[in-house]
């Protein structure tokens, strides 16, 4: 019978052929979409102003940055302006921002803008404003015609007649203010912003990439004739909004006193402004073939890094370095794992008595309370306090009391204000006699619900121990925290509030590297949903990291989850939208050039020497400069220097590897990294390749100790430092002992083979390449035995480094696999499935075939070496149920006891 063999082998061939395209999967995708925009070119000093026409000639609008955007906030400011009419709505004479995409060298079109999201919070976002002001509808009733007279779009059912969208792609998009590719939680449009009575205003805009506005294209990777990749241009469109409606009456012949068109009107669109906006590519900026570098580590790196990985990889080697975010202790895990690639960190692994990393410093920035808070009147508040209704504050002062205070949920709105836990402290900030010490320009100002705490990541970070470290140092932040009312103790006022710490934190040790959310209060609604109460996770929810907490906060985003939705599956509480315009105030814990990136304004903390102090470059410098040293070349902050002029928060972070566990061609391309870093990489800008705004230069000092570390790792590399002579054992080793010693050699049981390329496991789950398995020698019985020493991901043959023979050639330890860091989770997940699939297809048909004289031969090896002889030679020696592939119950596989 051949069906059986030819379906066999048929089998075979598939396997082989899934294991054959398996690269071609995980590297193909869909072409990108989108023409070249010739507006889209780069370069540095990229502010532009531009004027209005007609009855807003006066009106000259300038734009902070246009070129080398990418996720970002820039500002938007004008002069020439009529005052909005009312402080606290929008009535007449404001702007109206948004995002859209367009070929067309005179703009875009309406259909081609993403606007109409922040309509979901309510006619005129909650009534400040019109009804249809930030809308996409077109008719407006008999009594409001546009002037224009142009033809509607079809209406919907309801009667209602929207402007399209239209996406850049061409994909389908259902009908409405908003859609399938932006809604009120994810939409940059800036449907009111206020013109002052001086003429003037500003806003800070969100520049959405086509990652976070896929409807749009923005930075979308475009090829050139000559070969040349650049991001796929965008617009920005300003409709300015006089007193007039589009039938050219007055806001005042409204029934609300309000304007109430879109501006996607006709006679509304007819005067607005535009401006190109040139994004950095997507994606695809590297030679295509080109070495893979993988690096990883602390997330205060992140802005430098991928600012540099264009420029990194047209220079030098070429070599195309990726990046992933890890938590500190997993670069530092990494770092020692026989296959240390490059990790940024900011404190130094453990002593290890075989592996010596080498230090450089790359970049110098601060943790900083970021924050976005607009001025907002009390009811009794002073007229003059009433007029600045709207506008963005630009100054915030903190102390380590006072961060105490945010971080512990112990004001009510950082809690809730029916905790018993808090219930006699004040609500927020605002209401805290000792911030108003502080910060007198927010005397008359009032935040119900807002500023009791601050958006905080998640993840463990030796930023997130600095910072506690900060609070611990300070007495009175100490005694707060142990229990000690703010108006009482050594460090008290009697002018304070009384505020106690939530009893949840009292007595908290410091540091930890976490921000704990202690408090078990959770919200009944007994008569609504009895089984689902509002708890903390809920109403005060952690960040995924910094970038997600600043970028939250530049938006007015808390990201609160505290809308009940009993339509959804499960019920569930519903994320809430952003705060209103002109009334946000919301603060997160991040990074200095994270906060820059968003257009957060950085607070002023206290420093050891009694002074406020906020992230600037020369305050990072100073306290750079006052950092004690340490051992391996990395310093650490000094608790006790007390320059005035430095920022106590101050961070500077590390590249590190071990050159000795790299091949020669990773020491050159991971020194040529460093070496650039410590020259073009400090140069301030927005281009590919700068330094970004929110680090401070690296001092020549520093610089120098980098250039040194990258002749080190380039000269290093691959060479294997000498072992000390090892004291003869008393007894010899088990036989087949294998694994290796703490210096990843192998066991002496394993001879003969020579050190091919391989992958192993770091501790963080990623595929790391790496020395693989002895090969070319006779394999001695009995299990693999790692040594406890070793750390987790070097064990066993994949991932270890080095063993006893013959190195592999440099070529071979090279050709390492990608790391998966740089391919991704989703990729992965592809992956796997693909190569079960095809360990699926080969083993069917070899097992039954094959494993039968595997198991007799290991059986005739074991009575070779000493043991019972076997006398059996076929199937009738193995388990009854082997033949049906039945377990009947639980089965000892392991050869019997020798005696």
């Amino acid at each position: 019978m051949r069906t059986p063999f030819l379906k066999r082998r048929a089998r075979l061939l598939f396997g082989s052929l899934c294991l054959v395209l398996l690269p071609v999967v995980a590297t193909s995708g869909p072409a990108g979409l989108g023409p070249q925009a010739a507006y889209a070119a780069g370069g540095e000093g990229s502010e532009v102003t531009v004027s209005g026409t007609g009855e807003f000639a006066d009106l000259k609008v300038t734009v902070g940055q246009t070129r080398n955007l990418v996720g970002q906030v820039v500002k938007i400011s004008w002069t020439g302006g009529k005052p909005t009419v009312s402080d606290t709505a929008y009535s007449a004479n404001y702007l109206q921002i948004m995002q859209c995409w367009g070929d067309e060298p005179t703009g875009p079109a309406v259909d081609q803008c993403q606007f109409g999201g922040s309509s979901a919070l309510g006619a005129g976002a909650g009534n400040q404003a019109g009804a249809y002001t930030n809308t996409r509808q077109l008719n407006y009733g008999a009594n409001l015609q546009d002037s224009e007279k142009e033809p509607l779009p079809p209406p919907t059912p309801s009667g209602i007649s929207y402007a399209p969208f239209r996406t850049f792609g061409g994909d389908p998009v259902s009908p409405g203010n908003w859609n399938e590719f932006y809604d009120v939680n994810s939409t940059n449009e800036v449907p009111y912003a206020r013109t002052n009575a001086r003429g003037t205003g500003e806003v800070w805009f969100e520049t959405q990439t086509t990652v976070e506005a896929p409807g749009l294209g923005c930075g979308s990777a475009v090829t050139g004739p000559q070969g040349a990749v650049s991001g796929r241009g965008c617009w920005l469109v300003i409709v300015p909004r006089g007193e007039k409606e589009v039938d050219g009456s007055p806001h005042t012949a409204q029934s609300s006193g309000q304007l109430q068109s879109s501006p996607l009107s006709p006679a509304n669109w007819k005067q607005r402004i535009v401006v190109p906006l040139g994004f950095e590519p997507l994606g695809s900026y590297c030679p295509i073939g080109a070495e893979e570098r993988g690096t990883i580590g602390s997330e205060m790196a992140a802005e430098a890094v991928t600012r540099w990985q264009p420029a990194l990889c047209q220079t030098g080697g070429k070599a195309i370095y990726g990046y992933a975010q890890v938590p500190d202790e997993t670069a530092r895990v990494k770092l020692l794992s026989g296959t240390p690639g490059l990790v940024f960190l900011g404190r130094p692994a453990p002593a290890d008595p075989v592996r010596k990393p080498v230090y450089a410093p790359v970049a110098l920035s601060g943790i900083t309370i970021g924050f976005f808070i607009e001025s907002q009147a009390g009811f009794q508040a002073t007229p003059e306090v009433k007029a600045r209704n709207g506008t963005r504050l630009g100054s915030l002062r903190l102390t380590p009391r006072l961060v105490a205070k945010l971080l512990t949920e112990s004001y009510q709105d950082g809690n809730s204000r029916f905790a018993d836990s808090t219930a006699k402290n004040p609500a927020n900030l605002g209401l805290d006699p000792e911030f108003m010490r502080h910060n007198p320009d927010y005397a008359g100002l009032d935040f119900p619900n807002k500023l009791g705490d601050a958006l905080v990541p998640q993840p463990l970070a030796d930023t997130t121990r600095q910072l506690w470290e900060w609070v611990n140092r300070d007495p009175a932040a100490r005694e707060f925290l142990d229990g000690t009312p703010d108006n009482t103790g050594a460090h008290g006022d009697a002018a304070y509030a009384g505020m106690a710490v939530n009893p949840n934190y009292r007595g908290m040790a410091l540091p930890v590297d976490t921000f704990p959310k202690s408090d078990p209060y959770c919200q009944p609604f007994p008569d609504q949903h009895p089984n689902n109460p509002l708890c903390i996770q809920d109403k005060h929810p952690y960040a995924t990291d910094m970038h997600a907490a600043a970028r939250a906060a530049s938006r007015g985003d808390t990201l609160a989850r505290t809308s009940w939705d009993a339509t959804a599956t499960p019920p569930t509480y519903k994320k809430d939208p952003p705060q209103l315009a002109g009334s946000r105030a919301v603060l997160a814990v991040t990074d200095s050039a994270t906060a820059d990136r968003y257009g957060l304004v950085r607070a002023e903390l206290l420093n050891a020497a009694g002074k406020f102090v906020a992230p600037e470059p020369a305050a990072l410098i100073a306290a750079a400069n006052a950092r004690k040293a340490g051992a391996d070349g990395v310093s650490s902050p000094d608790p006790a220097a007390a320059d005035p002029a430095a920022y106590p928060l101050t961070v500077l972070t590390y590249a590190a590897t071990v050159p000795a566990d790299l091949t020669e061609a990773e020491g050159r391309d991971y020194g040529a990294m460093l070496t650039y870093a410590a020259a073009q990489g400090q140069t301030p800008g927005v281009s590919a390749g700068s330094l970004p705004h929110g680090y401070a230069p690296l001092p020549e000092a520093l610089r120098a100790q980098t250039r040194a570390a990258a002749q080190r790792v380039s000269a290093e590399a691959g060479k294997k430092p000498t072992p000390a002579p090892e004291p003869s054992a008393p007894t010899a080793p088990a036989p087949g002992a294998v694994g290796g010693t703490p210096s990843g050699t192998g066991g002496a049981a394993a001879t003969g083979g020579s050190g091919s390329a391989g992958t192993g496991t770091s501790a963080s789950g990623a595929s790391t390449a790496g020395g693989g398995s002895a090969a070319g020698g006779a394999a001695a019985p009995g299990p693999a035995a790692a040594s406890p020493s070793t750390p987790a991901g070097t064990t066993g043959a994949a991932g270890a480094t080095g063993t006893t023979g013959t190195s592999g050639a440099p070529a071979a330890q090279a050709a390492g696999t990608t790391p998966d860091w740089v391919v991704g989770a989703i990729r992965n997940v592809l992956l796997i499935c693909l190569v079960v699939g095809a360990l699926a297809a080969f083993a069917g048909p070899v097992l039954p075939r094959y494993l039968p004289g595997v198991l007799l031969w290991l059986r005739s090896l074991r009575g070779a070496a000493g043991g019972a002889p076997v006398a059996s030679a076929g199937l009738a020696d193995l388990p009854a149920d082997w033949a049906t592939h039945k377990k009947t119950g639980p089965r000892d596989w392991s050869p019997p006891d020798q005696d």
